[in-house]
């Protein structure tokens, strides 16, 4: 089958986002401080039932998940990384180069899946919950908003299934990561994954030189219509953070456009016309980059007539680093590693 371009995906992306709420509850805990600390006790000693606090509240699990059914393709991947049982997973449009596999699974994680057996549930563009409910999940796990959220739908889910919610677009990988491995009894496993990678971040802060100056991420949209900034809240800005990059200001004249949802911490979205009044970075990282966005950076007056173009100091990440898992945070330590090398 062709590759298509990640461009186009994104394109389609920029466009697609649902945010509604909702959360299927086995059975109920107290509120407030008490249940939180009964919930990490319970996590801690590997005990069930437990209580976990979710991005929609809480949820009561009353035994460790067997069978576990992930309806956020990006999600997905933090689940494969802690070795949680996935039976099933949405997938993206397939075989978009630098980004899914021929099922629509990422491809920083496709090898994983296919030795798991995960199947493919359906893409995220056409959601099939009766699919949902034929393999008789424990767990459902949903995001909570992006392109990828059925939060639309969790009332019929939650009548499979509990439900999990995360919100990934306000977090980090690692805490990410630490919410889905507490909810299927994974806890060693995420902290393993977790240490590793800080045990490679480190390496690789050893051997790069972080440029002078502010640092500005983005992506840049394969419809030609402008960007998305990257706030502090962006899983990739967070390791550009933590490996000593200055990240510049985002104005806040420019933070009104809400199209990709009022509720998204991870992205500002910027206009043709914003494109530099929201990049002020000395220096600039196109993250999930293919040859239309470098073409575009390099031959659109929107963003070659920056500074930072104009004095090559514009950096790439690749494909797979458009949505964060402990796997595509590896590639992109590999790839700043490639970039600002000593």
């Amino acid at each position: 089958m062709k590759k298509l371009p990640l461009s186009r995906l994104r394109a389609v992306l920029a466009l697609v986002l649902v945010t509604f709420v909702g959360l299927f509850v086995t059975a109920c805990s107290p509120s407030g401080e008490s249940a939180d600390s009964s919930a990490s006790s319970n996590a801690s000693e590997g005990s069930w039932p437990r209580t976990i606090q979710t991005d929609d509240g809480e949820l009561t699990l009353d035994a460790k998940p067997e069978k576990i059914l992930s309806t956020s393709t990006t999600l997905t991947g933090s689940l494969l990384a802690v070795g949680a049982p996935v039976v099933a997973s949405a997938a993206t449009v397939p075989n978009v180069e630098g980004l899914s596999d021929d099922q629509g699974f990422f491809s920083q994680w496709s090898k994983e899946a296919k030795d798991a057996g995960v199947e493919k549930l359906y893409e995220n563009s056409s959601p099939n919950l009766e699919k949902v409910a034929e393999y008789s999940p424990d767990l459902i796990v949903v995001s909570k908003n992006s392109g990828d959220s059925v939060m639309d739908s969790v009332d019929q889910l939650r009548k499979i299934a509990p439900v999990l919610v995360i919100d990934y677009s306000g977090a980090s990988w690692q805490d990410v990561t630490t919410k889905v491995a507490e909810a299927t009894g994974h806890e060693e496993e995420a902290q393993k994954v977790i240490e590793d990678f800080d045990t490679r971040l480190n390496e690789v802060k050893d051997k790069i030189t972080v440029p002078e100056g502010s640092t500005s991420a983005f992506i840049v949209f394969g419809d030609g219509s402008g960007a998305a900034a990257l706030t502090e809240q962006a899983p990739q800005v967070q390791i550009l953070t933590s490996l000593g990059f200055t990240m510049a200001e985002i104005p806040e004249d420019v933070k009104g456009d809400t199209s990709m949802g009022a509720d998204r911490q991870d992205i500002v979205n910027l206009s043709l016309e914003n494109v530099q009044k929201g990049l002020t970075g000395d220096n600039w990282i196109a993250v999930s980059a293919d040859d239309v966005a470098k073409d575009q950076i390099k031959n659109d007056p929107a963003f070659n007539t920056a500074t930072a173009v104009k004095d090559g100091k514009v950096y790439y990440t690749p494909g797979e680093t458009f949505r964060l898992d402990n796997y595509s945070a590896h590639i992109m330590l590999d790839s700043l590693e490639q970039s600002f090398a000593q």
